[in-house]
């Protein structure tokens, strides 16, 4: 957090009464983000739905993929050759 220093002829300004800060102290908004920030930023993707089935979606093109081109890359044979 940057700190930002307030510079003016007239002095530091004025301090805030006690109504004011009691308006703005509010632990339970402090204590939300703390909570906010003690607990991961992201979800384990086994635990979010949404980045799962994209993922099972992408690995499952990825295998039809590679099952296409597997039957495309077989050689082919002549005529000529005998099979058993």
């Amino acid at each position: 957090m940057k700190t930002r220093f307030r510079i003016s002829p007239e002095g530091p300004g004025r301090e805030p009464s006690d109504d004011e800060l009691r308006r703005y102290r509010d632990s339970g908004k402090l204590i939300h983000n703390y909570q906010r920030a003690r607990d991961r930023l992201h979800r384990p993707i086994y635990r979010d739905p949404k980045a799962f089935l994209i993922l099972l979606l992408v690995a499952l093109v990825a295998w039809l993929v590679s099952q296409s081109t597997g039957k495309r890359a077989a050689p082919a044979t002549d005529g000529n050759e005998q099979h058993p």
